[in-house]
């Protein structure tokens, strides 16, 4: 099974939306998909199947203490193809106990080596660089950076990019950074148009740009991916990368 992290320290860039489209456009390529909600909003389980009624992937992973639950216990099915490890606001104090925990970094790490009935799992990240987002940048083979296409967000963009080359060092030598996602993209826009230039010259691949959509707003907001509308063939091509990634471990050149 490969493990993909969705993360960004800056909120509010996509990174749920992607995980939803990119989770729901994988499984229908025919993979098996595990969506985690790690972050402590739990956005993403709020929106797919709303309180996860104390059973959480906080349970799995613990505190001060080990967690109490297999991931396997916690898993709920969302379509066919895709389930979801729920998250919710006790990751918060998670978090908060992991700071006294012998190898913290590696405990969802060994969670995942537990389940492989999977061909990837796509992690929802918080809008963090604390102990949870560090557990997933060690638990993944590689790390999709959704972004907006302002000044401050590609200034996020490379301080985070140098938290990833520290995790990369002293964690996960083998994270890859597969690329950028650049959300909420309005040609019209001369600024937009200058941040997405100024993107490309940094040498990261840019793998989608996702332009402006209320439809994906609600869609999301539903705990749905998108079914139709413009934006659609965007995210299906994305997936198709992903796919072709997960295949053979490279993007088509």
């Amino acid at each position: 099974m490969k493990t993909i992290a969705i993360a960004n320290q800056k909120g509010g860039v996509g990174k749920t939306t992607l995980a939803i489209n990119l989770a729901a456009g994988l499984a229908t390529l025919g993979r098996k998909v595990l969506l985690i909600d790690l972050d402590p909003q739990a956005s993403l389980t709020l929106s797919t199947i709303g309180e996860s009624s104390g059973q959480c992937i906080a349970e799995v992973i613990g505190g001060a203490l080990p967690g109490n639950l297999l991931l396997s216990d916690i898993i709920r099915p969302l379509s066919e193809n895709l389930d979801l490890a729920p998250g919710g606001l006790s990751l918060s104090i998670s978090e908060i106990g992991l700071i006294t925990r012998m190898g913290r970094e590696n405990i969802l790490k060994k969670a995942l080596s537990s389940v492989n009935q999977y061909d990837v799992a796509i992690i929802d990240c918080g809008p963090s660089l604390g102990l949870l987002v560090e557990n997933a940048l060690n638990a993944a083979d590689g790390v999709l950076i959704p972004t907006l296409p302002t000044p401050v967000d590609k200034r996020g963009v490379s301080i985070f990019i140098e938290s990833l080359n520290a995790v990369r060092s002293e964690l996960n030598p083998n994270l890859m950074i597969l690329g950028l996602v650049i959300c909420q993209y309005d040609r019209r826009l001369k600024l937009h148009q200058q941040i997405l230039e100024e993107f490309q010259n940094i040498q990261l691949p840019i793998l989608a740009v996702i332009g402006r959509s209320i439809e994906i707003a609600r869609t999301v907001g539903e705990g749905k991916p998108l079914s139709s509308g413009r934006l659609l063939p965007q995210m299906q091509e994305l997936s198709a990368k992903i796919d072709f990634w997960l295949r053979n471990g490279k993007f088509e050149s």
